[in-house]
């Protein structure tokens, strides 16, 4: 007759105790025996060593000799499937592992997306197939058959109609697709074996081998299956003995314990099996036992009780003095990072003691996610081994990475992302590969080049066909190889920047090779078959052999990685071929869609590379009871308990409605509501971990820098044990949140540790003392005497302490060698007698480097930043090239666009305000034509792009509403336009017959000048008393204003200085006419809304496109130009006009006198020249300007370079503190004589 005996006690007793006291009485007995310790897979190793090492201490024999067990296994239920029947012909059958079921799934639904149903638009969705597979599973777990559906279906609607409810259509909908697939999944199995056929193998053994000499003993299970649940009655019924030790506070015979019971699942589990031994014939349920030894510390014994009474919601916790104070403490953190310090440190001070090893400490949290990037990092420092228990998937390693973006680059046709997806892996590397000059192509070569060619690639478009062209790329692509040829300097610059480029293009070339490969298999398996060829012929084996014996030096673990991403890469192409290699009809798509299925579903085997580690968990996952300190981290209201619904694809309530309707030897594994019921239970047995202390800790601010509070577990357990401050609501002697300069020794204790986490505590110590004026205490001090004789890096981190973020100016003679260019005027006469045939003389050294030449834009980036401008324009670095129509090409376009139409209208003769709408698009279109010439990488762009494609339809919306505004402006203003894009200082021949304005050429200290080019977008003029009068007109993209703080500062130079340089060409041409003024014209396609139009949509264009500027306070002047003004309402000047005469400029415009545009004028000659001088001095300094809420900082590419804390460097900040009345009242001082600086 078989037997069964339950070992009842809660988690402060040693089951284990009686269960090995258990096997000892039947080894004696039964000299036949054999013996089966079972535990969960998750433990079973640890608990295989405990149990041969208690079983030793209880023999009788000398404990130094080896000890050895051949009747005792200690197994998992897959083990003891594989001990038992490894040797049955059925066991031998071919088996899919998990990757293999993933692949099988997502080949049944790609051969059924059209009655997917409801899950139809879920199928490409990352993860899908996993959650699937999942759930097919789940159904084999609970014993439930592809057949069993129409028995549901029925006792679903009886169901419905017993509770009179209507059955819910998307549940049954659900069910409808997931039983399709399901009947498709065990059918496509066939011949092939999975966990749950091994479990069914193992059940059909147990029931027709004789086991009268088989004693099993389950240990640390708390749930099983329907499936393990079968296996276990399997034994009961078939064994000579089996006993079980259960977490639970006495037995439930008769009804289950109720559902709030803190050992309900445990509970349930001894009323089914007891209900099945009391039922089943031959089996005989022995007396209960209750565990009689502790596991744990008194003080242990006493959390227990607490828990217990804490999950009964009782009012007065059970309590008692703690024997030990330091076995239960409590701490909080100000966030997890400065948590896991403490933590660490508080583990290396304890292994200092020499009463513990690392293998005593556990580290357990809910959920580790908040904690994943922040482990290896924290406890390195402290020089804490650590083992992260928690399960990762391969799904993100490089050679993943690399089998996608292949097949990517295949599927979307070389697309340039796809490319440089898969060049970054790292894994390609060319053999024996040389450059178009000779060199030979290593590794570092190839990965600079990778990233060359990327950056060439975003700024010319290059994609698809580009990649297979038979033709070199040029470094320029728009060299003239004609030119080339007869240039050797010029050919010889372009193959020495184009060789990288054709090193990556020749290489992505010879992918094609391995493409037409898959394009003539057959079959999945020649398919296969090429794949794996391509890869080792590429060396993608060697680079992770490389990458594994680089890794073994540093992290055991990761050296381990390579090799198993190999083989699960193997192991998939092996079952996809058993599975689907002669399938017809093989399309490449679903075997890139297989191949990737296959690895969302894999991990990597957790595999410690030492056995004195400290193990971090969750508290889901089951645990040994061996460790003798457990701390409890991140215990947070959000996460203990925790209150989540399931995840997957049936909802809570579908999986409670599909359980109401099984047999009751089918179950689902519990739902989200089932897991929140037993989220106690979960939490209890993780602070029941340990055998001596726990610690419980929690970060008061989460990753997300939102604050997070205590978990009621928390709270409750520190007021048990007197640690909870009622009236302040906190813990009492809670560890410091940082360390202080003024700490005690006691108070610095919680922060020592190894020499390098103390390190950076005491770097922020004295830069806090520092900060503060204040010395440092007695243990800070004996701490960094002490690191200074341990560190080497000491010295060298203490440098910090004096770092200031401030530059150093650069020497006067190097800023002229690295800003300086060759004198104009030597320059001139250097070009004069070349075109002379003369030979030129030599231009002195001082001449050489005298002249700084700048745009006006430039010399504003010195008055944002004077570092900004050292680092554009003197180390000339500049902003990674992106997929995107830049603002510099954009802005060329709309001028060159508006500049072409305005010509068109001078070369045909024709007069912008009588424009009909025909001729204006036709010239707009034309204009457009044009400009795009000029910029054919804009148009390469484009036609390989959609997203830019879309851009460019915008730019050329743009363009079309400011032609129309242009010409509907022209109707309300006698101003007519002069020119458009005019240069000025620029050296080279005219434009389009078009000659250039003379520079504004400024002498400077110590013999320098400074040359100002530019151009001026357009320039109006309007005849006032018989006198022309020159307007300035700047086109921006951005709603510009005129801000009379920031021109009178510098900031603003660019208007002012356009003004200077036409003043400074009328004097050269002894042209009497005056400046009116400039004007800046907001380049925009506005959307209105209907509800806000008051006028015509005409109208309102216009005031949105209406001139801001500075202007001359002159009535007959603003009437010519703004006719607006005859009825007192401007059209197209941002100007308000009143009965009374008066004229009141709006925001962004600025009304002056002659004297004082004079003044601004000079007042802009003054900043340039100081601008300049500042510049040939060397100044570097970073100074960001700061004006209202603006500052130098904002839209800057630099940031990182500048390291710039807004809150540390407010000193380094210039301020502009002058008020527009400010520079009012200067202009009116300096108009009558006065200087300011």
């Amino acid at each position: 007759m078989s037997s069964l005996k339950f070992i009842l006690g809660t988690a402060a007793d040693d089951h284990q105790a009686g269960l090995l006291a258990e096997m000892k009485q039947q080894l004696a007995a039964d000299p036949k025996g054999e013996f089966f310790y079972l535990v969960p897979n998750h433990i079973k190793f640890a608990t295989e060593i405990e149990v041969l090492n208690r079983l030793k201490n209880t023999a009788e024999q000398d404990p130094d000799q080896p000890y050895a067990q051949m009747k005792v296994q200690v197994l998992s239920f897959s083990r003891l499937a594989w001990y038992l029947l490894r040797d049955t012909p059925a066991f031998q059958a071919p088996r899919l592992s998990p990757t293999g079921l993933t692949m099988l799934t997502a080949q049944i639904v790609n051969q059924h997306q059209n009655e997917m149903q409801m899950f139809a638009g879920e199928i490409k969705r990352p993860g899908f197939i996993k959650e699937l597979t999942q759930q097919l599973t789940e159904l084999q777990t609970a014993r439930i058959a592809p057949t069993d559906y129409a028995a549901i279906m029925e006792r679903a609607q009886t169901w419905a109609k017993d509770n009179r409810q209507i059955l819910d259509d998307v549940w049954q909908a659900k069910l409808k697709v997931i039983f399709l697939v399901y009947g498709e999944f065990v059918k496509a199995l066939g011949d092939y074996q999975d966990i749950s056929q091994i479990d069914a193998l193992l059940v059909k053994y147990l029931q027709q081998k004789d086991l009268s000499h088989a004693y099993f003993y389950l240990d640390r299970f708390s749930q099983f299956t329907a499936r393990e649940l079968q296996i276990v009655q399997a034994l009961i019924k078939n064994a000579q003995a089996t006993t079980i030790a259960l977490v639970l506070d006495r037995p439930y015979q008769n009804q289950l314990p109720d559902e709030h019971n803190l050992f309900y699942e445990s509970g349930r589990q001894y009323y089914r099996l007891a209900k099945f031994a009391k039922q089943t014939p031959g089996v005989k349920q022995l007396a209960d036992v209750m565990a009689d030894q502790p596991r744990v510390t008194a003080d242990l014994q006493v959390l227990d009780r607490v828990l217990a009474a804490q999950a009964q919601m009782l009012n007065e916790l059970p309590s008692a003095p703690l024997q030990d104070s330091q076995s239960i403490q409590f701490f909080t953190a100000p966030n997890r990072v400065a948590e896991l310090n403490l933590i660490a440190a508080k583990i290396r001070q304890l292994v200092s003691t020499g009463k513990y090893r690392y293998r005593d400490f556990l580290i357990l949290t809910r959920h580790l996610d908040g904690y994943a990037t922040m482990l290896e990092s924290v406890f390195k420092a402290h020089e804490v081994p650590i083992f992260n228990d928690l399960e990762r998937l391969m799904n993100n390693h490089p050679l993943v990475n690399l089998i996608e973006a292949l097949f990517k680059v295949y599927q979307r046709h070389f697309a340039t992302s796809d490319v440089m997806h898969l060049l970054k892996t790292g894994l390609l590397v060319p053999k024996d590969m040389h450059d178009d000059l000779g060199r030979t192509v290593t590794k570092k070569y190839f990965q600079n080049a990778i990233y060359q060619t990327e950056n060439w690639c975003l700024q010319y478009g290059r994609t698809g066909d580009d990649w297979l062209s038979k033709q070199k790329w040029h470094f320029d692509p728009n060299v003239d190889e004609e030119e080339l040829k007869h240039h050797a300097d010029m050919q010889k610059r372009d193959r020495l920047a184009s060789a990288p480029l054709n090193v990556i293009k020749d290489y992505v070339n010879g992918l094609q090779k391995f493409f037409n490969q898959l394009d003539q298999a057959q079959n999945g398996t020649e398919a296969a078959k090429a794949l794996y060829s391509f890869l080792v012929g590429a060396g993608v084996v060697e680079r992770l052999q490389e990458w594994s014996v680089a890794d073994s030096q540093i992290d055991l673990t990761r050296a381990q990685e390579p090799q198993q991403v190999w083989q699960v890469f193997c192991n998939i192409l092996d079952e996809y071929v058993q599975i689907l290699g002669q399938q017809q009809p093989f399309m490449i798509d679903e075997f890139a869609d297989l191949l990737m299925a296959g690895f969302e579903a894999a991990q990597y085997s957790q595999i410690p590379s030492t056995l004195d580690q400290v193990v971090i968990s969750e508290t889901g996952i089951v645990q040994t009871t061996t460790r003798k300190v457990v701390f409890m981290m991140g215990a947070t209201s959000d996460v203990m308990p925790e209150a989540k619904s399931a995840t997957g694809l049936l909802s809570d309530p579908d999986r409670e409605l599909l359980n109401a309707c099984l047999d009751d030897e089918q179950f689902l594994p519990a739902s989200g509501v089932e897991k929140m019921s037993n989220e106690p239970f979960l939490n209890y047995l993780g602070f029941m971990s340990g055998r001596q202390r726990l610690i419980i800790s929690a970060p008061q601010i989460g990753n997300d820098e939102k604050p997070l509070s205590m978990s009621p577990y928390m709270i409750d357990l520190a007021m048990a044990f007197d640690r909870w401050d009622a009236d302040k609501k906190r813990l009492k002697d809670d560890l410091p949140f940082m360390a202080q300069p003024q700490d005690t020794a006691t108070a610095a204790w919680p922060f020592v540790s190894a020499p390098f986490a103390v390190l950076g505590t005491l770097m922020q110590v004295k830069r806090q003392a520092l900060d503060d004026h204040q010395p440092l205490g007695a243990a800070w001090n004996f701490l960094s005497e002490l690191m200074a004789q341990k560190v080497k890096r000491y010295d060298w981190t203490a440098q910090s302490l004096d770092y200031t973020n401030e530059t150093t100016p650069l020497p006067a003679d190097l800023a002229e060698r690295l800003y300086g260019q060759w004198d104009p005027e030597a320059l001139d006469a250097r070009t004069q007698a070349l075109q002379n045939g003369e030979r030129p003389g030599e231009i002195v050294p001082a001449l050489q480097h005298d002249t700084l030449y700048a745009s006006i834009s430039q010399l504003q980036d010195y008055y944002r930043n004077p570092y900004e401008y050292f680092l554009k324009y003197g180390l000339r670095i500049q902003k990674r090239e992106e997929l995107e129509i830049s603002a510099d090409k954009s802005g060329t376009f709309f001028h060159d666009s508006l500049d072409r139409f305005m010509r068109l209208l001078s070369e045909q003769g024709l007069a912008l305000r009588q424009l009909t709408d025909d001729q204006l698009q036709r010239l707009t279109h034309q204009a457009m034509a044009w400009a795009f010439d000029q910029q054919p990488q804009l148009i390469q762009l484009t036609q390989n792009y959609q997203r830019l494609a879309f851009r460019k339809r915008q730019l050329e919306r743009l363009v079309e509403t400011m032609t129309k505004v242009l010409r509907d402006q022209s109707k309300l203003t006698r101003a007519k336009n002069v020119v458009t894009e005019q240069k000025f200082g620029v050296m080279d021949l005219s434009d389009q017959g078009q000659q250039s304005f003379a520079p504004l050429i400024y002498p400077l200290d110590h013999g320098h000048k400074v040359y100002l080019r530019g151009r001026i977008d357009r320039v109006d003029s309007v005849e006032l008393n018989q006198e022309p009068y020159l307007m300035v007109v700047d086109y921006k993209s951005g709603n510009q204003q005129f801000n009379l703080v920031e021109a009178y500062d510098g900031l603003a130079l660019q208007m002012l200085s356009y003004l200077n340089s036409l003043s400074h060409q009328l004097k050269l041409n002894q042209q009497s006419a005056k400046i009116a003024g400039a004007l800046y014209l907001h380049l925009q396609n506005p959307v209105f809304k209907w509800e806000d139009l008051s006028g015509s949509l005409a109208s309102e264009e216009l005031k949105s496109h209406r001139y801001r500027g500075v202007l001359l306070n002159d009535r007959q002047l603003l009437n010519d130009l703004d006719q607006g003004f005859d009825n007192f309402k401007p059209q197209i000047l941002s100007l308000r006009a009143f009965k009374n005469g008066n004229i009141k400029a709006n925001s962004g415009m600025a009304l002056v006198d002659e004297s004082q545009l004079a003044a601004l004028l000079q007042r802009n000659q003054e900043r340039i020249v100081n601008a300049a001088t500042q510049i040939f001095a060397g100044d570097t300094s970073l100074r960001p300007y700061r004006l209202d809420k603006r500052d130098g900082l904002q839209y800057s590419d630099y940031q990182d370079i500048y390291r710039f804390d807004p809150m540390l460097d407010q000193k380094n900040y210039r301020d502009v503190l002058l008020t527009e009345r400010d520079v009012q009242e200067k202009l009116k001082q300096e108009s009558q004589g006065e200087k300011h600086e």
